[in-house]
């Protein structure tokens, strides 16, 4: 891979050695126990050391092990700093491209040791249409971001590994204006200029492909028994706990740019939410503008009136990509949605937030359609159409024009949880329940593996989770749902000996709120108002 001082950049090259035959993928949950991204550290060599570069990374608070400055003098264009090596491009959009990496074993001494595999985000940074310079705003506010994805740990959101910055100089001649002898003349001499600046970020895991072209997938074969179609019924609880998890007080971060591309799936079928927004800082005309930039087709209405918002406005965002999804699984490709809701005079870009006022009528809709054309034509997926046009009142609120009428992330996973009993396997997620019951996204015994289709119709050969003997049923009654909830909600609360033996460190109130939230789905209680966090 190497990065042009001309703005293009040529594609890396991946010498297939058999380096790479051991550097396999292990599911998340794994991954995070055993901490392998904190093996991976930057070597000394080669590292840039004038403080104009090094200040906002240490004012940002990011871990100068993991966070590598590439000294520029002498660069007359930019490669790839050492170990990376690259098996092809995951993807491209804008000013930045996203490959899949290696670290051949004989260049593991490089950065500690480290051997799997990675996504590596390049991101081709400008600032008015120029590169930034070091000290420059835009550059603080993703070093900033950068800084908020090393901090998240959670099975169902990409693991930020370690991130590096390299640009290169260009000499080129500046002519000025001096006196001599009474008259002007002009001098010419030699200064610098920034021609390229490259923020790098390495993350785990590297996606097969993003949820747009998973559910692409389903549309293409709805006949299909493969495991996409149950997967995705798994997505709906996962990806709400993986946002719960980031607005949570320990954490406290708005994702703002929520959408199907921004989500990827990993060999072992899980769905994984990536890209905190990154680029937006340089790839404004990519955005819509204001105070919070996001992709303008799943922006909530806060955001393009520049209005007070709270987490919320995250909230939104997923139910339009939940709104997606249920459409796919009902039968529809994913275009049907913006085609039933955009008004028959808008030519313009398409946005949710301007369509709210259909979206009652498009859901009635889109269940009478699974009713009299999917179910009548594939009926094995009765029991599936049933459950999704359930949950589509519940997308309904979450897509609500007014943000003090939409649920908190964290009242979503009861909501869409029974979605993964609809089909044997894979069943239900464990690290959501173990989150679920303990507060704790702590990752737990994973899932084995088998084969999938789609893995290898892209050259792929993926390993897919089963469904864990540990995990049992959900019950086909909510009131039944809550009885054994509550036993093991009291079994918890008591702290019995295996829960102490296993270090488990149950906190009392949040296992009594997602009591209160069941209870509450089920018409029990009534639930108490959540703690907000406001922000723009």
């Amino acid at each position: 891979m190497s990065f042009n001082t001309d703005g293009s950049h040529a594609s890396m090259s991946f010498n297939s050695d058999g380096s790479h035959a051991s550097q396999e993928c292990i599911p998340m949950d794994k991954y995070l126990t055993a901490r392998d991204d904190e093996q991976f550290i930057w070597e000394e060599t080669g590292r840039e050391n004038a403080e104009a570069w090094i200040k906002p990374v240490r004012d940002a608070g990011l871990d100068a092990r993991k966070h590598k400055v590439f000294y520029h003098a002498g660069k007359e264009y930019l490669s790839p700093p050492e170990p990376f090596q690259s098996q092809g491009a995951l993807g491209e959009s804008g000013s930045t491209t996203v490959y899949k990496v290696t670290c051949p074993e004989e260049k593991r001494l490089s950065v500690n040791g480290y051997k799997r595999p990675l996504a590596l985000k390049i991101i081709y940074c400008k600032e008015d249409k120029r590169p930034p310079g070091p000290d420059s705003g835009v550059r603080k506010k993703a070093l900033q971001e950068v800084r908020n994805m090393a901090a998240v740990r959670h099975p169902h959101i990409v693991v930020y590994v370690a991130s590096f910055e390299d640009c290169c100089i260009r000499n080129y001649k500046a002519a000025k204006s001096v006196k001599q002898n009474k008259s002007k003349a002009t001098a010419t001499h030699m200064d610098q200029r920034i021609s390229r600046h490259i923020l790098g970020i390495a993350m785990y895991p590297p996606g097969l492909y993003n949820l747009r072209s998973f559910m692409d997938e389903i549309t293409m074969y709805p006949q299909d028994d493969g495991w996409e179609i149950a997967y995705m019924h798994n997505y709906f609880g996962c990806l709400a706990q993986a946002v719960a998890y980031l607005h949570t007080s320990r954490v406290q971060i708005r994702h703002k740019d929520i959408k199907p591309e921004n989500i990827v799936i990993d060999e072992f079928g899980c769905a994984i939410l990536t890209d905190f927004g990154l680029s937006r800082h340089f790839e404004a005309d990519q955005h819509s503008e204001g105070t919070t930039a996001k992709t303008p087709r799943y922006a909530d209405p806060e955001a393009t009136r520049e209005t007070k918002r709270d987490v919320r406005s995250d909230v939104f965002s997923l139910g339009c990509v939940y709104l997606e999804m249920a459409t796919v699984l009902l039968g529809k490709p994913l275009y049907f949605a913006e085609e039933q809701l955009r008004s028959p005079d808008d030519v313009g870009e398409f946005h949710y937030a301007d369509c709210l006022d259909r979206l009652p009528g498009y859901t009635k809709k889109l269940g009478q359609i699974a009713a009299n054309e999917l179910v009548a034509t594939y009926p094995a997926r009765e029991a599936s159409a049933e459950a999704i046009i359930g949950v589509l009142p519940h997308i309904e609120r979450m897509m609500h024009k007014d943000f003090n009428q939409r649920p908190y992330a964290n009242e979503l996973y009861p909501l869409f949880r029974h979605l993964a009993g609809i089909h044997k396997k894979p069943g239900l997620c464990e690290t959501c329940e173990n989150e679920w019951l303990t507060g704790q996204p702590f990752p737990t015994t994973r899932r084995s593996p088998r084969s999938t289709r789609a893995g290898s119709q892209s050259g792929h050969s993926p390993t897919l989770p089963r469904r864990s003997s540990t995990v049992s049923t959900i019950p086909a009654s909510p009131r039944s749902d809550v009885t054994r909830r509550n036993t093991v909600l009291s079994s918890q609360i008591s702290h019995s000996p295996t829960d102490m033996e296993n270090g488990m460190d149950v906190d009392i109130n949040s296992v009594v709120r997602r009591n209160t939230l069941l209870n509450a789905q089920i018409g029990q209680t009534r639930l108490p108002e959540d703690e907000e966090m406001n922000g723009t």
